[in-house]
């Protein structure tokens, strides 16, 4: 006679849950398994606060408003110097880029500015725009609250027209006599915004973020970059598109301003 043995309903439940594979099932967690039927545990991780700082010089020194220095040897007086940065990403050593949604608005009198969480781990470039991208550039200023670098501001960076933000303002004054002097005769605008003038900086910058890192991005701006090749006396002022060749030429020099410091 053959004997039989039955299992119960709940032990070959038991056996077919152990035969799915396990793992992983949060497509969030570093260590998803998309394969896995049975959760065995997820791993996070972990975010730190970012900052960003800007090191601003010019004439070999440190750059400061309303003070006088020597460029494309005419005496010039810098009274304001501002300018917008986004897109902010770094990539790391596997090739995958973590992008924050914060905008700056940069001014030399301050160096140091948050740009949000970031995960933890070793990068190797560093990439953001002098400016503001098309959909946040023709939006409404006036829905940002008093304070957020988008908002209203005085002086404007916001032209109220189609071009919508100035993505780089500088104002001064120049030597227009000969005097050895800046003067009131010789003002210049720099204003450089519109969308074809967006810039894009990538640089090569190494860091490690995580528990006991600095967790900071350390920027030099070298201005004396920026006036590369402009006429100080002659050819100085531009708003936006008004004088395109003026424009185009501020617009290359940009992107050789910033360097990582060393």
């Amino acid at each position: 006679m053959q004997v039989k043995f039955l299992l119960p309903a709940a032990a070959l439940f038991v056996l077919a849950a152990c035969n799915k594979p396990e793992g992983c099932m949060d497509p969030l967690a570093t260590n998803y398994d998309p394969d896995a039927e049975v959760d065995k545990g997820c791993l996070y991780e972990e975010n730190y606060a970012m900052e960003m700082h800007f090191h601003s010089s010019l004439n070999g020194g440190e750059l400061v408003e309303e003070q006088q220095y020597t460029i494309n040897g005419v005496a010039t007086n810098i009274n304001l110097l501002q300018f917008y940065v986004s897109g902010i990403s770094l990539i790391s050593a596997a090739g995958d880029t973590v992008t924050s949604d914060t905008y700056l608005l940069v001014k030399p009198e301050t160096e140091e500015y948050s740009i949000g969480d970031f995960p933890a781990g070793d990068y190797t470039k560093l990439i953001f725009h002098v400016g503001v991208d098309s959909a946040t550039n023709h939006a409404d200023p006036s829905q940002y609250n008093l304070g957020d670098p988008l908002g209203a501001q005085t002086p404007s960076m916001h032209w109220g027209w189609s071009f919508g933000y100035i993505f780089l303002r500088l104002d001064g004054e120049v030597d227009s006599d000969a005097d050895g002097t800046p003067d009131p005769a010789g003002v210049f605008e720099m204003h450089v915004g519109d969308d074809h003038y967006l810039a894009d900086i990538e640089l090569d910058y190494a860091i490690t973020i995580g528990d006991g890192q600095e967790n900071i991005v350390h920027l030099d701006a070298d201005w004396d970059t920026f006036f590369t090749g402009v006429d100080m006396v002659n050819d100085n002022t531009v708003h936006g598109t008004d004088n395109l060749s003026l424009a185009a030429l501020l617009y290359e020099n940009i992107s050789g301003v910033f360097s990582a410091e060393e």
